[in-house]
């Protein structure tokens, strides 16, 4: 059982990886013990910044006392936080669900609906691939994100792109589960980015959410859970 001390720190973890989503700035002491009332001293979160920064689940990218999660703090956030994802409201469902059961009936056309709709519901890149075929939108959302203002980044995100239908075909003997999250060095579809993929009836159909590792993991993994859940009634 983890002692009290290691469920601080995994709370100061959880709330490292919240505040970084945010505002993709790395995260200090002193925000954390004011906004999450953790009932311990600055030095203490200090402290446990430090050792988390050991562990090797967080960084700290200046000389300033702010941290951000390296991939390792973003799996143990997923895995730890996550769980079936963000509940959404009952209108978002609602229309899912329509553009699910059109793209059962529809096929290629309601999947370019449907890949719009996550897209603009998630803020991401979203690819949907049917047998031989793979859909991608969204691609404008990511060029908003401050991860992507160096050439490098874009670079590596145009070659994703370029290599989609490749990529996409390679990852679906991958699969070990219906919904599966790739973090960053782990992902497929490219080593700097986050995804969030899932697959329905048999191994040919996927969806998938790709943005950066600072994705909002609870709202892309509850929407993709939603979508197959649709998609397989």
């Amino acid at each position: 059982m983890p002692t009290l001390t290691e469920n601080r720190k995994l709370r100061v973890l959880e709330a490292i990886v919240r505040e970084y989503l945010a505002s993709a700035e790395p995260v200090g002491s002193g925000k954390l013990v004011e906004k999450y009332k953790l009932n311990v001293s600055s030095a203490t979160i200090r402290n446990d910044m430090a050792e988390l920064t050991e562990r090797g689940l967080l960084e700290q990218p200046h000389t300033s006392a702010g941290r951000r999660p390296t991939e390792a703090g973003y799996r143990i956030y997923v895995e730890e936080f996550v769980g079936e994802g963000l509940l959404l409201a009952q209108e978002l469902l609602q229309q899912m669900q329509k553009m699910t059961e059109e793209l059962i009936r529809e096929q290629e056309a309601a999947a370019r609906n449907l890949a719009r709709y996550v897209s603009h519901l998630t803020g991401e890149s979203v690819f949907v691939g049917l047998g031989d075929s793979v859909f991608v939108t969204g691609v404008s959302n990511l060029f908003q994100k401050p991860e992507f203002r160096t050439t490098e980044m874009l670079n590596e995100y145009f070659y994703m792109f370029d290599q989609i239908d490749d990529l996409v075909r390679a990852v679906r003997p991958r699969l070990n589960s219906d919904v599966v999250v790739y973090i960053g060095e782990d992902n497929p579809f490219c080593s700097r980015l986050s995804s969030v993929v899932a697959r329905w009836n048999s191994e040919n159909d996927l969806i998938g959410i790709i943005g950066p590792t600072r994705m909002d993991y609870d709202l892309n993994v509850g929407v993709m859970r939603s979508v197959r859940n649709f998609l397989l009634k």
